[in-house]
């Protein structure tokens, strides 16, 4: 081109002048393009923008961010630096109250522990001391939080937990206790003897004189097989 009269950087040069002269601005848009578009219509207010670029910068150190589009930064840092500082959101015709709640969300987690480089870049007037409005108002959000939710009184005493109910070969299934069987919720009389065995010699029963001590109450019958079988079905259900 030109018969090589000219370097390639002198092209360069050549048409970064036109542009000027023109006027022209080419760059990408980026988050502070966005966020200037989205106060050029509102009163000037530093506070409001320096703290949305501060939260904007935040986002860079975070994975979270990087599918986000430039425009849904700007407004949700635009939007959270506005509620931070109590002041008017933007009404709902304006470009900037469209912001995704959810980009605001996932900013607000992410301010607690900013960069200390950013924050030493942000405490400086120039920027209207941004990180120090930030923290102090992280600092009266966890005093109120404190002051809902007073902590609570130690224990004097542990609860004592219940040990472990244990076999003979060790942790176990819990079992049921096993009564005997009964019949109408009273226990089986035992037998009486049918005969005279209260009067043989070495009975603890017989009296000094040798007389034998009997007793007057009739004998109880001895119960069949198939009565102790049905005490024995009445007391399986009464457990």
């Amino acid at each position: 081109m030109c018969c090589s009269l000219y370097d390639d950087d002198m092209f360069i040069q050549m048409e970064w002048h036109v542009l000027q002269t023109l006027g022209w601005s080419i760059g990408h848009p980026t988050v502070d393009s966005f966020l200037q578009n989205a106060v050029v219509d509102t009163p000037y207010d530093p506070e409001v923008e320096h703290l949305a670029l501060y939260i904007a910068e935040i986002s860079l150190f975070h994975r979270d961010f990087v599918s986000k589009l430039s425009s849904d930064i700007a407004r949700a840092s635009l939007a959270l630096s506005r509620c931070i500082l109590n002041r008017p959101q933007a009404p709902q015709s304006d470009w900037a109250s469209n912001y995704d709640s959810l980009t605001l969300v996932s900013l607000s987690q992410y301010l607690q522990k900013p960069s200390h480089v950013l924050t030493r870049k942000y405490s400086s007037a120039h920027y209207s001391r941004a990180s120090k409005l930030l923290e102090q108002f992280l600092a009266r959000q966890e005093s109120l939080n404190k002051s809902y939710n007073p902590p609570t009184p130690p224990t004097d005493r542990m609860c004592e937990s219940k040990a472990p109910y244990e076999s003979e070969a060790g942790l176990a299934t819990p079992q049921k206790t096993q009564y005997p069987a009964v019949s109408h919720g009273y226990i089986t009389p035992p037998i009486t003897p049918e005969n005279d065995a209260f009067g043989v010699p070495g009975n603890p029963n017989m009296a000094k004189d040798g007389s034998t001590m009997l007793y007057n109450c009739p004998p109880s019958p001895t119960p069949a097989p198939t009565m102790q079988y049905l005490l024995f079905i009445l007391a399986l259900f009464q457990i």
